[in-house]
């Protein structure tokens, strides 16, 4: 396994992962406008995320696992010092420590690549699993907004989430990246 950032060499392995995992993302977060279900739109797709990797206003990578997308790790909105984390794992991987894995990227690249000192993260109250997630690596709610948005016929609420890299251990992060890696063969 290994994550590659992402580039237009993807788009055949992204529309697959994307499809593939259709239902599951859409159980728990808002769908996808139905146009970026092919080629055209997923070329699309990662032709604005290269365009923010290029601005450095963003960073999108994938996890590969025998040629196939298992995973998405994405950091967007990197104004100042700041940046909003947001991953998707697919569901045959889920449970193995791929969301760990991919913030444990993140949180790395945030601090070796882009210097920032603050990560946020957004959950809907739908998803405890990725607040697990977030609380292994010491993120913080920071607010929650009832009504945030309607899926599936109900009422979701979000909660902000926030890190200080500054106050994140950096020995504990190399421990805890190095165990889930050796848990999920990288």
């Amino acid at each position: 396994m290994k994550f590659e950032t992402l580039n237009s060499s993807h788009s055949k392995q992204l529309l697959d992962f994307e499809l593939e995992n259709k239902a599951w993302f859409e159980s728990f977060i808002a769908p996808r406008d139905a146009d970026f279900y092919s080629n055209v739109g997923v070329s699309k797709h990662i032709a604005v995320l290269d365009a923010t990797m290029r601005s450095k206003s963003g960073y999108s990578t994938v996890l590969i696992q025998n040629d196939a997308i298992v995973a998405r790790a994405n950091l967007k909105d990197i104004t100042g010092d700041t940046a909003y984390i947001g991953y998707r794992v697919a569901k045959n991987m889920t449970s193995q420590g791929i969301a760990s894995l991919c913030v444990a990227q993140l949180i790395k690249v945030a601090a070796q690549q882009f210097s920032l000192t603050t990560l946020r993260a957004q959950v809907l109250n739908n998803n405890p699993a990725s607040e697990r997630v977030l609380h292994k690596f010491a993120f913080q709610a920071a607010s929650t907004q009832p009504d945030f948005l309607r899926l599936n016929g109900q009422s979701l609420a979000c909660t902000e989430f926030s890190l200080r890299l500054s106050e994140l251990n950096q020995q504990a992060l190399q421990a805890k990246s190095s165990l889930v890696s050796s848990k999920v063969g990288c």
